[in-house]
């Protein structure tokens, strides 16, 4: 094989590289919105703009914070699995942390640990990747206002549905007194 004919299957390696990782995450979100297990979260509101993925309503997910057996054995920034269930009123709940995803297919979402309270034995959690709900550029700041406004006033009466699979969890969509975001837009329009 001449050094051509080398240069030439490299450069269609990478090419092929570089389409199979962006299309490998596209479709594990598309089997997580299509076979994952369904969770609602209360949520409470924060109100940002990030220059390069556009206009977005940030979310704070509930329950922030998790009651641990001992406190001291978990670390800033680590990485773990908070275990899913659902209270009486069919919000998210989180049954407990672990270290590794759990087996016997339980439902549960990687988080990071943020800080852990010796004194309350409970460690706060962050939500990567659940913390944004992406919108058009035209809605997005309505829906912000709205989800804001409507969240402080009426205590907290929003929330997010999300799609849990294998560790992994998509948000499926934003509520604003139980109607989707856009419906409760267009409902309500001034």
């Amino acid at each position: 094989m001449n050094r051509r004919n080398l240069l030439l299957l490299a450069f269609a390696a990478a090419v092929a590289v570089q389409l199979a990782v962006p299309a490998w995450m596209i479709a594990g979100r598309e089997l997580t919105m299509r076979a994952g297990k369904l969770f609602k979260f209360k949520t409470r509101p924060v109100d940002p703009v990030d220059a390069f993925r556009g206009r977005y309503v940030w979310l704070g997910l509930e329950p922030g914070a998790v009651m641990v057996p001992d406190a001291k054995k978990w670390r800033t920034n680590q990485k773990v699995f908070a275990v899913l269930g659902t209270d009486s009123n069919g919000f998210a709940m989180v049954n407990r942390l672990e270290r590794a995803m759990p087996a016997g297919g339980e439902a549960s979402v990687k988080v990071r640990v943020q800080w852990s309270d010796i004194y309350k034995n409970e460690v706060r959690i962050g939500w990567p990747g659940l913390d944004r709900y992406y919108m058009t550029e035209k809605k997005a700041p309505e829906a912000e206002k709205a989800y804001w406004d409507h969240n402080v006033r009426t205590n907290r009466g929003c929330h997010v549905t999300v799609r849990v699979r294998g560790g992994s969890a998509v948000i499926e969509n934003l509520f604003i007194e139980d109607k989707p975001v856009s419906d409760w837009l267009n409902e309500n329009k001034k």
